[in-house]
């Protein structure tokens, strides 16, 4: 596949405005921001599956090994990802040491440095805590990447479709039991086994689109494309509404046909042949965000949302917080974060990506996306 895939970085971008918008639009109770972490799950299905199956190759070849190839996924993934992760987490824990954070988010701060969010929001919490939600989606990434690299990297190419597939079943039999079992909606929207079948589907969609002529044909046409974009929109617009279906099939039948969408969309765009689709995603706004949404979703959550503080309440009273000053918080809170998202690019994710590129890249290796790694 090619170094840069069209549309990808475009993609991104409107993958992080949605989140953006859950969190600070005061669409708490929308399906936005599912779709957006949804999105960055299957795209980075899409490309890791098909960046491990790549080095795969060289194992199966003989010009390689699986502790070279393990050595250099994961040394690549770590510079990618930790070093404004832990910088963060670092700032976060020195504030709470000399007293400018609250010691009520103490507790969790073990689980966010080892990548356990998603356990501590689910299994700790049992609700979401606020400006730290977030982080529950960069676990459930690294708890991939941990599982998936060893795997796929274990076995021969020709295997990797069908371990894919039988984690796919995995995760629609884990959405079945859950429900069947009456599990809290908190844990099976933060469950890995409830996450990785996406990632995993994304994977599949990849390799179907570089060997399957029909699914190419299917999913390529324009029409297609914006078939899909309204059938994924008309599913996150009742998302929110699945938590009441009794019924554990048809739940799971409905997050199935969601994530399908979002795989079959990630494809079409792939394939390049929406040449007016893409050329939308293209437009340099929206792909320069998306080139520094890593840092712009990482930071988004720390960014306060003006219209939430006790002093902005009492301004407005019992009248009531009106529309557009949550419109000019959410627009102050987009200008801070794409500010600190910029000054993380240009002058931490940039130089460290060049090192990577520079010591482990290999001109048949595909670009890397994920929430995590939101961007090459």
């Amino acid at each position: 596949m090619n170094d840069r895939i069209r549309g990808f970085d475009g993609l991104r971008a409107l993958a992080v405005l949605l989140v953006f918008l859950h969190h600070k639009a005061m669409a708490e109770g929308s399906g936005l921001g599912h779709l957006g972490v949804w999105i960055f799950f299957a795209l980075s299905g899409f490309l890791i599956t098909d960046i491990l199956t790549s080095q795969r190759r060289y194992i199966d070849a003989g010009t390689s090994s699986f502790a070279a190839e393990l050595k250099r996924f994961l040394y690549r993934r770590t510079l990618r990802i930790f070093p404004i992760y832990y910088l963060l987490l670092a700032t976060l824990a020195l504030m709470i040491a000399i007293g400018f954070a609250g010691h009520d988010v103490l507790a969790g701060v073990p689980f966010h440095f080892a990548y356990l969010s998603n356990f501590w929001i689910a299994d700790v919490l049992h609700h979401w805590p606020g400006r730290y939600s977030h982080l529950w989606s960069l676990s459930i990434e690294e708890q991939f990447y941990l599982v998936f690299a060893p795997l796929l990297l274990a076995v021969r190419a020709k295997w990797h479709v069908p371990i894919c597939c039988a984690l796919c079943m995995m995760g629609i039999a884990a959405l079945i039991g859950m429900k069947a079992v009456h599990a809290p909606a908190i844990v099976i929207y933060t469950h890995p086994l409830t996450n990785f079948w996406l990632l995993a589907l994304g994977g599949i969609g990849g390799a179907l689109l570089r060997r399957g002529a029909a699914f190419r044909r299917c999913v390529k046409p324009l029409p297609v494309a914006l078939a899909l974009v309204i059938c994924v929109a008309m599913l996150c617009s009742v998302e929110p509404a699945w938590e009441a279906i009794a019924s554990p099939l048809r739940f799971t039948a409905l997050y199935v046909l969601y994530g399908a969408s979002i795989m079959a969309l990630v494809c079409s765009i792939a394939s390049g042949e929406s040449a007016a689709l893409i050329r939308v995603l293209e437009w340099a706004p929206l792909a320069a965000l998306g080139r520094i949404s890593y840092g712009f979703y990482l930071y988004h959550g720390f960014i306060p949302n003006f219209t939430k503080s006790n002093r902005i309440i009492a301004m407005f009273g019992a009248s009531g917080i009106p529309w557009w000053a949550h419109a000019l918080s959410a627009i102050a809170s987009f200008v801070l974060t794409l500010t600190l998202a910029k000054l993380s690019w240009r002058f931490i994710e940039e130089p460290i990506l060049r090192l990577k590129n520079r010591r482990f890249t290999r001109k048949t290796e595909s670009s890397e996306a994920s929430p995590s790694a939101l961007s090459r």
